[in-house]
């Protein structure tokens, strides 16, 4: 009789192991391959490019209103026009239709 090694039906706890490091170890090459792929030629967004720009052009444009509401300026000097801030303008606005409403009995509609 002839002896024979017995046949192994489950795997060993050491080939369980490296296959499982195996895996693991061609994940993350997988990984590692896309992300060197993929990120240094990422397309940049129009928007991250023009986000500084734009900050800029709104603040300008926003202090440059804000210096034409408050500020008193001549529009047309030969033909008398004057930009006033808008609080002055609204008070003389008031006071102009208090002086037209005093001389009628009957307010207007």
């Amino acid at each position: 009789m002839s002896k024979q090694a017995p046949i192994e039906t489950e795997p060993s706890d050491r080939k369980v192991l490296f296959s499982a490091f195996g895996w693991i170890g061609v994940i993350f090459i997988f990984a590692l391959i896309l992300a060197v792929a993929y990120l240094p030629n990422r397309a940049v967004d129009a928007e991250e490019i023009n986000a500084g720009e734009r900050l800029q052009l709104r603040e300008e444009v926003e202090a440059e209103q804000d210096r034409l509401v408050a500020s008193y300026e001549w529009v047309n000097q030969e033909e008398g026009t004057v930009r006033l801030p808008v609080e002055r303008a609204m008070r003389l606005t008031v006071e102009e239709l208090r002086a037209e409403n005093n001389g009628e009995t009957e307010p207007t509609p």
